[in-house]
């Protein structure tokens, strides 16, 4: 299998939805704690760790693994992170929701020309996210994200619209194939 790479001038930005988490309602009844702090279940956590193993053989080590600060995005990333030997990082520049033009500069300088990065997040900000960079500005279509899923961005020059190519996008259970 030919590993999915960033070509000369290019960056690849891997988009993935947190794996399975509690039920919110029950959390919320059960702890009186905010969503945010909601967790992984277990079977989260291990379909995670088979996803990430799949994602690994697809682009092999990235430069970067970034996440929403949120729990379920930081759980997932952090077992993405330990399946590819690296670190994971949540700044709160990363807190839900996510604005296309504030995530794109934010984004910018941080993914060097020939870099690969993972960024984990939540719905509907990813798909609201990839609607927009792939169909252009002020798109109401959106690219639905399932849980676990992910999907690749090849981007040439500035992250914007129209410089944005969707090069896979794969569900959880793919990855798990891999």
């Amino acid at each position: 299998m030919k590993k999915t790479a960033p070509g000369p001038g290019e960056r690849l930005l891997v988009l993935v939805r947190h794996a399975q988490a509690g039920d919110s309602e029950r959390f919320w009844r059960e702890t009186a704690r905010p969503d945010r702090e909601r967790p992984l279940t277990g079977e989260g956590r291990k379909r995670n760790a088979a996803a990430a193993a799949g994602l690994y053989r697809l682009i092999g080590p990235p430069d970067h693994v970034w996440s929403s600060p949120y729990t379920r995005a930081w759980q997932t990333a952090q077992g993405i992170a330990e399946v590819f030997g690296c670190p994971a990082e949540a700044p709160k520049a990363l807190e839900p929701p996510w604005g296309h033009r504030a995530l794109s500069d934010w984004l910018e300088p941080r993914l060097a020309s020939g870099g690969t990065a993972i960024l984990v997040g939540h719905e509907p900000d990813l798909s609201t996210l990839l609607g927009n960079w792939l169909c252009g500005a002020g798109s109401r279509a959106p690219v639905p994200m399932e849980k676990g899923a992910a999907c690749a961005l090849r981007i040439s020059g500035d992250i914007v619209p129209g410089k944005v190519e969707l090069v896979w996008k794969l569900p959880q259970y793919g990855l798990r194939r891999l």
